[in-house]
């Protein structure tokens, strides 16, 4: 039985005087009248019991002890039972206030019933429906928050959550992968010569080329302007991979609204994440290595990837 089971179970017994009374007609659609016959039961029925019993059967004075104690043990009874009574009425008040703090600590809708009519249910109605609209935009607020306007990938918050959630769980597991950065070349010129927009459909046919290039578990982020980044997980070959990302934006031209096509060339530089070094550590060596591709680039007008190489350390002279 899943925890959803259990707690609508629950919801319903709590429920139980409530929806009990919500069946009679007479006080089915107000939560007053509710509270009204609950303190009728609870206060007026012991004494009009007392005074039937009074006309049945009337009392010799010297009995008339015994009954004045009965009557307040009945109406002490009574002003127990409409305590209980109320609180059973409030349990839609408590089941809201629980849903809202539910709702704002673990951000779990809730289930509560919606076919009651009075104050309450209205209450528990409107409620859920709040909630349940709440949640809607919480989500699709968190879906732009996440993802990249133009490219529709994730942006570069995103990407450093992933980022950081992957080195947490290098250093947890003792495993590493591969991140790099991808730096369109000349994206400056693209924009001068041919205009912002022809710069914008460069920017999402890189994108396109990142997210058809890469395996499920893999991740890409648009980091800025005309840079990207990848984390490759689990990957035999990485160098293989990068090669085929890099050759999917250098061999396909970016086809323009007009028809024009814009040839596109990228740098990438490649880190592979060593235990211990941290966020900081990764980012700044797969920088460098990008700026290294960079470099090669403006000497070769060709797109070129470069992987960072931890530097060997020299032993002292003797």
């Amino acid at each position: 039985m899943d925890d959803n089971t259990v707690e609508a179970g629950n919801t319903a017994r709590r429920l139980g005087i409530y929806r009990r009374l919500a069946r009679f007609p007479v006080i089915r659609h107000s939560y007053a009248r509710k509270f009204a016959y609950a303190a009728f039961v609870g206060a007026q029925v012991p004494l009009l019991v007392f005074i039937l019993l009074l006309l049945v059967e009337p009392p010799n004075p010297s009995n008339i002890y015994p009954l004045v104690v009965a009557l307040g043990l009945a109406c002490l009874a009574g002003f127990l039972g409409t305590l209980s009574l109320v609180r059973d009425l409030l349990v839609p008040v408590e089941l809201t206030a629980e849903a809202l703090q539910a709702f704002l600590n673990h951000k779990r809708l809730p289930d509560l019933p919606t076919t009651y009519r009075d104050a309450a249910g209205r209450l528990m109605e409107g409620t859920q429906y709040t909630l349940a609209q709440l949640d809607e935009t919480i989500r699709r607020l968190e879906g732009i928050s996440s993802t990249d306007v133009l490219t529709g990938i994730y942006n570069r918050r995103a990407g450093e959550q992933r980022l950081a959630e992957d080195v947490a769980r290098a250093e947890r597991y003792g495993e590493t992968f591969e991140f790099a950065f991808i730096d369109m070349n000349r994206f400056k010129e693209i924009n001068d010569s041919l205009g912002h927009a022809a710069g914008d459909a460069c920017i999402r046919h890189v994108a396109q080329k990142l997210t058809g290039s890469i395996r499920a578990g893999d991740w890409a982020a648009r980091w800025g302007g005309d840079e990207f980044v990848v984390a490759l997980h689990r990957n035999n070959v990485p160098g293989k991979t990068f090669e085929r990302i890099v050759g999917a934006i250098s061999t396909a031209p970016c086809v323009l609204d007009d028809g024009r096509e814009v040839a596109l060339a990228v740098s990438a530089g490649v880190a592979t994440y060593r235990i211990g070094q941290g966020v900081a550590g990764f980012v700044a060596d797969a920088d460098r290595a990008m700026y290294s591709a960079k470099e090669l680039s403006r000497q070769n007008g060709r797109s070129n990837i470069c992987h960072f190489a931890e530097p060997t350390p020299v032993a002292p002279a003797a």
